[in-house]
């Protein structure tokens, strides 16, 4: 107990103090409940984030051709997200990778894509029971296959090494119309990511006449060097349409 036996403006001195002290404290503990509470609140936009993709129509597809059934299913999940915390990730090597806190009992196989809300983050390349290796972007063995939003016009994706801000589209015709600005998504033809995710936008292009081929320089909308939760996304179809292109394959020999 602190006893005070000193002149009023003492006590008032005290009392101003003991109110500065103690709301300094309440403000401190505000802070800390409103800082746990934005991460439960974090974690929850990044669930919710993950059924809205899974429930999207470029999550889905279409069965019955064009028709439509009462009491019948029009589409069939394809894609499936799981939502994954970094455990770790380098940004600064010639081979990159992520680690994430999900592993073989969570569902996680190799060869599964991993994405962010800013764009492409890689693919599973091992796993075990509580844990996945990611072959990051930033990795060159690591390939897009993306397509230019104002022509559909498909093409890859690669990082070039160096600056993670920037990647380079090759194999676009020499003909195909080029605008700086333009938006790169993923085109949707291999079975590992969903057409449609955001790249990045295009920032400078020169034509190749010796190949008759573009080089685009694309600006990557992501920051890789501070993910934390990303999303590994399972094609459900994958297995049916790796088949089917083995037998192109064969067929084509």
């Amino acid at each position: 107990m602190i006893t005070i036996q000193q002149k009023r403006y003492q006590r008032t001195k005290f009392i101003n103090s003991a109110n500065l002290i103690s709301g300094g404290t309440y403000s401190a503990i505000s802070n800390i409940e409103a800082y746990f509470n934005l991460i439960s609140v974090n974690d929850e936009l990044h669930a919710e984030n993950a059924l809205l993709r899974s429930q999207a129509l470029v999550s889905l597809k279409k069965i019955n051709g064009e028709y439509f059934q009462v009491n019948d299913n029009l589409f069939k999940q394809r894609y499936v997200y799981r939502i994954a915390s970094v455990v770790s990730n380098t940004t600064t090597k010639v081979n990159n990778f992520f680690t994430l806190d999900l592993g073989k009992e969570d569902g996680i196989i190799e060869e599964m894509g991993v994405i962010s809300p800013m764009g492409i983050i890689g693919i599973v390349g091992a796993v075990s029971d509580h844990y996945s290796s990611v072959i990051s972007f930033l990795h060159p063995k690591t390939y897009i296959s993306c397509k230019l939003k104002s022509t559909g016009v498909a093409g890859i994706l690669k990082w070039m090494g160096g600056d993670i801000t920037i990647a380079e589209i090759r194999d676009i015709p020499i003909t195909t119309q080029i605008n700086n600005g333009d938006s790169v998504l993923t085109s949707g033809y291999s079975s590992v990511f969903p057409a449609g995710i955001y790249l990045g936008k295009i920032r400078s292009y020169e034509k190749d006449l010796e190949n008759q081929s573009q080089k685009i320089i694309v600006d990557l909308k992501i920051d890789y060097s501070s993910v934390s939760k990303v999303y590994v996304v399972e094609n459900l179809y994958k297995s049916e349409e790796e088949e089917l292109r083995q037998k192109e394959i064969q067929l084509s020999e």
